[in-house]
């Protein structure tokens, strides 16, 4: 029997211009900070005489961060009371116009404003799309979309760092207008993705978990929201410090800095885009370990580096663990999401994400201000290997419990796709 869960539209066949779509929302979260980095000089020097200017220029690219924390367990609840597109395209216009507010806005506390806007945005583009994929998308081909997703982040994250900077030099208030993007991607997503009304409430099997709302939330979610939350502390602390170690310690000029970065961001790009063939050949868990042991062996090297080649062999070896690493959770939380509660899952995820990247100059900074770059790399490089134990054993003890529950396999097959699954089906 089929149903129709609440706040899931009716969809059409998945196809390759929804597909599309889908991977370009995913790119808009990378702009919401990156962007506008290379305008912040720029903005303190044209606010120079404003109360506090230091402290508020820098904001603009946290304020994000912190909406998207604070709003994304409740854009779960809007998701699903509106529907997966229209929650999308309204988190579109929201991140086109919040985005886009510091090219008129006349002084930072109003362009901080329009910075949360474009957090709440996020956090419906984020979630609302990440439900549609689990919708729309099973087994192998939503792993294709969750690496290509991931990889499209990559890779753009690379073309805006550069396009900003270039734009900055001209007018910082320019950098702003490529939030517009955001606006013009609502064109096809209402034009591709299937929905326009809110489906019916699908009824719960006896015994079937309730969701986030309910008393217990599923052990392999909890352990796929921790990684998340690590895996972006270990993430953001490169940007936030190699920058530091490349400059103030071997010299370089701040372009071979950018250089640096770039290699590990590439490099996660071309390992996400083969996801689909890692996730067949390994279980979550496992590729959770894997990841963050890789992220632990490349803070070695970084923590050992005596220059800038090897610092670049470390980013090679890190940017393989994170291309693993976030596919793989993203596919983890869809896959155990219960249908009928999936957004909200998808909310408590991307609060995940952002909460990691909001803690790591939280949690490093004082660890440099103690020990120095490097030794905090040797630090961060212990906690990464514990991490990845954990996960390994924990991967082993659900197999063994996978195996000792009746009529169950010790590992279940992966979904093969449906090309009649549409958007809003549930199975029960």
């Amino acid at each position: 029997m089929t149903t129709e869960p609440r706040g899931q539209d009716t969809a059409k066949p998945a196809g390759g211009r929804q597909g599309a779509t889908l991977v370009l929302a995913g790119t808009l979260t990378i702009m919401a900070g990156a962007t506008v980095a290379p305008a912040i000089p720029g903005i303190r020097e044209s606010f120079a005489g404003a109360a506090n200017v230091d402290l508020l220029a820098r904001m603009i690219t946290t304020t994000h961060a912190l909406a998207i924390v604070l709003f994304s367990p409740l854009a779960g609840l809007f998701v699903e009371r509106v529907g997966r597109k229209r929650a999308l395209v309204i988190g579109m216009l929201a991140f086109a116009l919040g985005g886009s507010s510091g090219s008129y806005l006349p002084d930072l506390p109003s362009i901080l404003v329009g910075r949360a806007v474009l957090g709440i945005g996020v956090s419906l583009i984020m979630t609302s799309s990440m439900a549609m994929i689990a919708d729309l998308y099973e087994g192998d081909e939503r792993r294709k979309l969750l690496g290509r997703q991931a990889a499209a982040g990559s890779f753009g994250g690379v073309v805006l760092l550069l396009g900003g900077g270039a734009l900055a030099g001209l007018d910082w208030r320019v950098v702003f207008l490529i939030y517009l993007l955001g606006g013009a991607l609502a064109v096809p997503a209402l034009m591709f993705l299937p929905g326009g009304r809110q489906a019916t409430a699908a009824p719960r099997a006896a015994g079937a978990e309730t969701g986030p709302a309910g008393r217990k939330v599923p052990a392999g979610i909890v352990a796929a929201l921790l990684a998340m939350m690590l895996g972006q502390i270990a993430f953001y602390s490169v940007p936030v410090q190699v920058p530091f170690l490349v400059e103030g310690h071997f010299g370089a000029a701040s372009v071979v800095s950018g250089g640096v970065l770039a290699v590990q961001t590439l490099t996660t790009g071309l390992v996400a885009m083969r996801f689909a063939f890692f996730g067949r050949l390994a279980g979550e868990y496992s590729l959770a370990a894997l990841a963050f042991l890789a992220i632990g062996l490349g803070y070695v090297v970084l923590a050992l580096a005596p220059g800038i080649t090897v610092l670049v062999l470390a980013l090679l070896v890190m940017g393989t663990g994170l291309g693993l690493l976030m596919p793989n959770l993203n596919n983890w939380v869809l896959a155990e999401a219960p249908a009928a509660v999936r957004a909200r899952y998808a909310g408590l995820l991307t609060t995940a994400l952002f909460l990691g990247q909001f803690l790591a100059p939280l949690v490093t900074q004082p660890i440099v201000g103690s020990l120095g770059i490097q030794p905090t790399f040797g630090v961060i490089a212990a906690g990464a290997v514990l991490v990845a134990a954990a996960y390994h054993l924990g991967g082993r003890r659900s197999a063994r419990a996978r195996a000792a529950a009746p009529g169950r396999p010790a590992e279940p097959l992966p979904a093969e796709p449906n090309p009649h699954t549409t958007e809003g089906t549930a199975r029960t």
